[in-house]
């Protein structure tokens, strides 16, 4: 099964790259695969599709020795197609959006084939033709080769006329199904790129954002990497709605940034120092003013002069990102939610060099999953996205946890972040060792509380380890937990 037969005017390097596609990318392997059972040249056509999408200016051979290809028709009627130029604008020089395309494009002509009559009849010729050679062989395999009886001589030819007109009827379902390519018209050639545009830019969308979560750039992807995405996104469709909620969540987290920044303007944090540049404006006042200005100039030799404190209370690097997170059965609705919040929270560590760990649980405490600064691989996003627990609360478990954490960092001043929409009990002994601990690491522990009509939750005994309690119905409107 290879690309051997184009109607396009293409250099042997092109042709030996689509092949090379056929190597790396499974879902362009199984089309072509399941094409051929079809129709033999189906990889032809694929190829075909690829070029017309992919090159800057397809162009037909000036003789047109590919007349007799399978694609002949169909290609030059897909580049007459409106709709055509303009989804080549976006595809050309892509190869990845290319594939897609022409892949969705086969796929769409394949399930046609799948209901036409022609195909039923090719089907029902090639099961005869499949029993008519197993009685054949077994005839074969009955009579010696020195006593070959004239009865299976004359069962033998008989079975062979039948099987050569299985045989026929096969060539002629095959030359029907070439002329049903032929015959797509504008309109429907439009329909076959039209009813996949939204599924492939959902899907190359899903690529970027979940191929990007480990830090690349879109541009450094390598195309294997991106042909393993789309398998794993094809094998786990939640891949697509998490990769959409961590943008989502992105963007909530760069709003509560854009107005923590602002507030600690408003506020104006303030220190005291002697650089003119972040003097206040009441004290350049009391510089310019003739009663004030001996005391303000004591006060600046002094270092005692107020000054705008533009850092705040950064501690970018100091501490760990822990999130101990509910995988509960009543969980299992939002858990494509909460995956994505991790993720996004995992990527603001990221950005701020800091370790993170996720911590799952349940009933009881699923794989841990550390990121030293934050620093994670495609391939761990994934795994982790596709792992659930279910199961009852348990609250002890997860927060031991995270202090095993604590208690092996040499960082103090951490974040943990617990994360619940049920209940649990929690001993008195273990509050008091937890908040023991808190005070000597000087981390913080804020927890966000799910609510709503189903669950019922003892804010009581969250606050009793928490400094704060975000209550929310859902984790989209924890933003406050973005804030560090």
């Amino acid at each position: 099964m290879l690309y051997s037969q184009s109607i396009f005017d293409i250099s042997t390097e092109q042709q030996m790259r689509f092949n090379d596609l056929l190597k790396k990318a499974t879902m362009l392997r199984e089309c072509c695969l399941e094409g051929e059972k079809i129709i033999r040249g189906f990889t032809n056509l694929v190829g075909d599709c690829w070029i017309a999408f992919f090159a800057l200016k397809p162009q037909v051979k000036a003789v047109a020795t590919g007349s007799n290809a399978l694609q002949h028709e169909f290609i030059l009627n897909l580049l007459e197609n409106e709709e055509y130029k303009r989804w080549h604008t976006l595809t050309k020089g892509d190869e990845l959006l290319s594939v897609l395309t022409a892949v969705g494009v086969a796929e769409q002509m394949k399930a046609t084939f799948q209901h036409s009559q022609v195909m039923q009849q090719q089907r029902a010729a090639e099961h005869r033709k499949e029993l008519l050679q197993n009685q054949l062989h077994q005839i074969r395999n009955n009579q010696s080769t020195t006593t070959f009886s004239d009865q299976a001589k004359y069962e033998q030819q008989t079975l062979q006329n039948k099987i050569e007109q299985e045989n026929k009827t096969i060539r002629q379902a095959h030359q029907e199904l070439r002329q049903q390519i032929n015959q797509f018209d504008d309109a429907s050639i439009s329909t076959l790129i039209t009813s996949n545009k939204s599924k492939i830019r959902h899907t190359k969308n899903a690529i970027v954002a979940v191929g990007t979560m480990d830090g690349k750039k879109n541009e450094q992807l390598p195309l294997t990497e991106q042909f393993e995405l789309v398998e794993r996104i094809r094998e786990h469709k939640s891949l697509l709605n998490i990769a959409e909620m961590v943008g989502r969540f992105k963007k909530i987290a760069q709003k509560k940034q854009k107005l923590k920044d602002k507030q600690t303007m408003a506020r104006q944090n303030i220190s005291i120092g002697q650089e003119v540049s972040r003097l206040l404006p009441s004290e350049l006042a009391n510089f310019v003013l003739p009663p004030s200005k001996l005391d303000f100039l004591r006060r600046y030799g002094e270092k005692q002069t107020f000054i705008f404190d533009t850092k705040g209370k950064d501690r970018k690097g100091k501490g760990p990102i822990i999130i101990c997170m509910d995988e509960s059965s009543s969980m299992t609705s939002i858990k494509e939610q909460s995956k994505a919040f991790c993720i996004a929270l995992l990527m603001i560590a990221r950005q701020q060099k800091r370790d993170f760990a996720i911590i799952p649980f349940a009933s009881v405490v699923g794989e841990v999953h550390l990121f030293k600064k934050g620093q994670v691989t495609t391939k761990q996003i994934m795994d982790y996205s596709a792992q659930f627990l279910g199961g009852g609360t348990n609250y002890e478990r997860p927060l031991r946890e995270s202090l095993n954490i604590l208690l092996t960092s040499a960082f103090n001043k951490a974040d943990i972040l617990f994360v619940t929409d049920g209940s649990s009990f929690l001993p008195r002994r273990f509050i008091d060792e937890f908040n023991d601990i808190k005070k000597k690491k000087q981390f913080e522990c804020s927890a966000i509380v799910l609510t709503n009509l189903f669950n019922a939750v003892d804010v009581t005994v969250v606050g009793s380890f928490s400094d704060r309690i975000i209550e929310v119905n859902e984790l989209f409107e924890a933003g406050d937990a973005f804030v560090f």
